[in-house]
């Protein structure tokens, strides 16, 4: 019994991990505009190194009604952080992600983002 209940959580953490390593990667900067579909989840990369202390924030000021934040995922000094959100509804907001070591802000970088119908 213990072997079974094992490997459904082995089966259930790797289908976590392919749920969030296939998602759709969105990469232009403002000014353009990101085009992503109704209901489908999302994802923004950016380098991240942990040994200079800068980390990246997702800033509050987007539409909660349109996007929700489903999580940071960190991969490694060489891979970076993925910001992984999903389009709630239809309409355009812009994500704004700053790179900052306590309160100090070396970067930002914005998004623009259309939800489009299916």
């Amino acid at each position: 019994m213990l072997k079974k209940t094992l490997r459904t959580l082995i089966l259930i953490t790797v289908l976590s991990c392919f749920q969030f390593c296939s998602l759709t990667q969105i990469k232009d900067e403002s000014p353009k505009i990101n085009l992503v579909k109704i209901g489908s989840k999302f994802k923004i990369n950016l380098p991240e190194n942990h040994s200079d202390g800068y980390l990246w924030q997702l800033s509050e000021n987007y539409d909660k009604n349109l996007i929700n934040d489903v999580g940071a995922v960190w991969h490694g000094d060489e891979k970076g952080i993925d910001f992984n959100l999903k389009a709630l509804s239809i309409g355009q907001t812009t994500l704004t992600l700053i790179k900052r070591k306590y309160t100090d802000t070396i970067s930002n970088k914005t998004f623009i983002v259309n939800i489009i119908a299916k």
